[in-house]
């Protein structure tokens, strides 16, 4: 079974956002096993650059990535894939029989540093998300891809 943990910076604070965020890890409770952990964002003030608060944000999410976990890391410049592929991606991760972990930044984005590290930049879109829709998103496209491999109908 495939171990997923998504790392995400701050709080979701919108409701219709958490309320997603709860229907899709119940959808995926028969698929995968799915670990939704947040981690403070900084504040901006107090005369820090972005690349610094990014810089502290990184270093809060480097802590909780499991060990020996494949990272990917969500990025605007990121590989993208269409749902089918995202599946044959994600088979591909169960095959190797480690955690998957993907890393969502907050309103900055994702460390330099830590998308260096991370195993692969992946993109949800052209479009640009809200850091806090980005995790929703992730997470339709996770059970979207697990029906399409299993071959249920929700995909069509």
């Amino acid at each position: 079974m495939l171990y997923i943990t998504v790392i995400m910076i701050g709080k979701t604070r919108e409701g219709f956002i958490r309320e997603g965020l709860a229907f899709y890890q119940k959808r995926l409770q028969p698929y995968l096993r799915l670990s939704l952990k947040s981690v403070k964002e900084e504040k901006e003030g107090g005369g820090l650059s972005p690349e610094t608060l990014k810089f502290r944000e990184g270093e809060r999410l480097r802590v909780q990535v499991p060990p020996k976990a494949y990272v990917a890391a969500l990025d605007p410049q990121g590989r993208q894939f269409t749902s089918e592929e995202f599946a044959h991606w994600l088979g591909k991760r169960e095959a190797e029989a480690r955690p998957l972990t993907f890393l969502i930044g907050g309103h900055w984005g994702l460390d330099g540093g830590l998308l260096a590290e991370a195993h692969e930049r992946l993109a949800l879109s052209r479009f640009t998300l809200t850091h806090e829709l980005s995790r929703l998103v992730l997470l339709e496209q996770l059970y979207r891809a697990m029906t399409i491999r299993t071959g249920h109908p929700y995909h069509v």
